[in-house]
């Protein structure tokens, strides 16, 4: 029986989740430049119009890694806006986890998304969408309960959450995505200790 005009054929969905994860693996590998749209259907094995037509245009490309990230995160995110532990606990518990995910592979994605979206009218936004926001979003539910829980003051719980997490990003960013651990180490657990029991100090009631 002929495809229907505009059906997908089998194996559609498996093949694009492959391409993904091999154009992921191209766009956060260290030491190399921005790839192409043909330098990333090279490493897939595929050519340029099989890319296409998968994913259309390279901005289109790299917004589809985005999403699939954010898809493959949510179950980090759902732990991330639990508070199911007094204040003090669960903001020690959330800061390690943060640490955690970046050391395991986050921070690849946020560097990719940084550079690819730097500047950017439409990946910008995307990298915002798909990777920071969740984050900065996951972590604001996770005060607004210890707030309604009369555990941590009244107040901007969006402005809390960025503070929370910007230390810690900047921090790894510092030490292992700029080479910072050779020109200036950082005692990671006497970092972590100190900013959590800063934040701690600063919004408990």
């Amino acid at each position: 029986m002929a495809k229907t005009k505009g059906a997908r054929s089998s194996g559609h969905a498996e093949k694009r989740a492959e391409l993904l994860r091999r154009f992921r693996e191209r766009l956060t590998a260290r030491n190399l430049p921005p790839p192409s749209l043909r330098e990333l259907a090279a490493e897939a094995g595929v050519t340029v119009p099989t890319v296409r037509h998968y994913f259309g245009r390279r901005d289109d490309l790299i917004v589809a890694v985005m999403e699939d990230f954010r898809i493959v995160g949510e179950p980090h995110l759902v732990q991330a806006r639990l508070a199911d532990r007094p204040f003090a606990e669960s903001i020690d518990i959330l800061v390690r986890a943060i640490m955690v995910g970046l050391a395991m592979g986050v921070s690849e994605l946020h560097a990719m998304g940084l550079r690819e979206g730097l500047r950017h009218d439409r990946l910008g936004p995307a990298y915002l969408l798909q990777i920071l926001e969740p984050t900065i979003l996951a972590i604001e539910t996770r005060l607004h309960q210890h707030q309604d829980r009369g555990e941590m003051r009244p107040g901007c719980a969006r402005t809390a959450a960025i503070g929370l997490l910007s230390p810690l990003v900047i921090a790894h960013f510092h030490q292992q995505e700029l080479g910072g651990i050779q020109i200036r180490p950082l005692d990671q657990d006497a970092f972590l200790v100190e900013h959590i029991a800063a934040f701690v100090r600063a919004y408990r009631v």
